[in-house]
């Protein structure tokens, strides 16, 4: 474990092409600086809250288990207007592959539906959006209806491939929990 404390905003905003999230990540689980990272995550200057998230996010694919203290806070952000769509992103990266706190599951599960039904969103947004959605869904067969048909519908005015690939990704692994 290193001695010194990170100067994480700093690292935060450095030239673009020498920030290395990754990296960054690594450093600040060493120095259990994991706090001071979600509170710039939640700052209101875009450029640093949107870097922390995506930190953030190398911080859970490294260790989730440092990340779940602050998860009810990243969802509590997203009630925020006019969040940077990397803050949106990073956040709903955080449970493409993890579990959304129970209490949360509601307010993420209408606040994804409203994701995805906005063609001005960001593709990954979007895209991420349909998992996060998927992934709550999956223990009730009403949401995963009320989901198909949603997918479904967005499926006849997509023209992304992204976006299209995900739709039909999340359909398929939908229509195979309907056949068990």
């Amino acid at each position: 474990m290193n001695t010194y404390k990170l100067n994480i905003k700093d690292e935060l905003i450095a030239d673009i092409r020498v920030f290395k999230a990754p990296d960054l990540a690594l450093k600040i689980l060493d120095n259990f600086q994991e706090k001071e990272l979600v509170v710039l995550a939640l700052d209101k200057d875009q450029l640093l809250s949107s870097r922390a998230m995506w930190v953030l996010g190398h911080c859970s694919d490294v260790d989730y288990s440092r990340v779940t203290p602050f998860l009810v806070k990243l969802i509590d952000n997203l009630k925020t207007s006019d969040l940077h769509n990397g803050v949106i992103r990073n956040t709903l990266r955080l449970f493409q592959k993890h579990p959304v706190p129970k209490k949360q599951e509601a307010f993420l599960l209408d606040k994804c539906f409203e994701y995805i039904k906005n063609p001005s969103e960001a593709i990954a947004v979007r895209a991420f959006a349909m998992t996060v959605i998927f992934n709550i869904s999956k223990p009730y067969p009403e949401l995963l209806d009320e989901l198909l048909l949603v997918l479904n519908d967005l499926s006849m005015h997509e023209n992304g491939p992204g976006i299209r690939s995900r739709l039909k990704n999340i359909i398929k692994e939908i229509n195979k929990l309907k056949r068990k």
